[in-house]
């Protein structure tokens, strides 16, 4: 887990769950130490895992990212989902879209990952085929816009899964500070319209900074 002080877990339990994730290869090390350097808000370890074990339980084979970064997510995705499957990933910085697919091509994935710039809600609406599995990690202020776009595109049984749906814990607390207020508030707004949507099953799990985890329903 991310070093931040812990929202969710006591210190010692997120210390026993940390000593239980599967080893990072040499490319997720370097990853998550050039994201930590940066300060670019990849996903933590045990999301990448809970993503990489979903897509490999359902069988996906097309998959959607939404917020490539440096492309830590989509590898997960890709990996987890095995040879057979397609990763669509957007982002509309060009500078990230070219370091995510530098290591997208070091990672051997650059047949199998497309990463496309461009604004998040544009592209959404340009896909034309069943979503298995969507991974929604952008703007938060715009993740409800998104769930409008994904859940008709989304196949029967698709999965949507949304990080950080507990924004540092401030959905469950009072006032906010006024810096994160609109991103709080769109994250509240998205949670609200994920488990009362008609057309999913859905819960948010205390992984990470919160994952709200979602099944489209025959």
């Amino acid at each position: 887990m991310k070093s931040a002080t812990e929202t969710i877990l006591q210190a010692e339990q997120a210390t026993y769950l940390d000593a239980l994730l599967p080893p990072r290869d040499a490319l997720f090390q370097r990853m998550e130490a050039y994201a930590r350097e940066r300060q670019y808000p990849i996903s933590d370890p045990e999301v990448a895992a809970f993503l990489a074990v979903t897509a490999r339980a359902m069988g996906a084979t097309f998959l959607v990212e939404v917020g490539t970064n440096i492309g830590y997510g989509a590898i997960a995705l890709a990996r987890g989902a095995g040879p057979q499957a397609k990763v669509l990933t957007i982002e509309l910085s060009a500078e990230l879209c070219r370091t995510a697919r530098d290591f997208i091509a070091e990672a051997g994935l650059s047949s199998q990952i497309e990463v496309r710039q461009g604004a998040a809600l544009q592209e959404l609406a340009t896909i034309d085929r069943p979503i298995d599995l969507v991974y929604i990690d952008c703007v938060k202020e715009e993740y409800t816009r998104y769930l409008e776009l994904i859940v008709p595109r989304l196949a029967p049984r698709g999965v949507i899964v949304a990080d950080n749906a507990l924004w540092m814990g401030l959905v469950a607390r009072g006032p906010v500070p006024e810096v994160e207020r609109e991103r709080t508030e769109g994250i509240r707004a998205f949670n609200l319209a994920l488990v009362q949507h008609p057309s999913l099953q859905a819960l948010v799990l205390p992984l990470g900074d919160g994952v709200a985890y979602a099944v489209k329903r025959d």
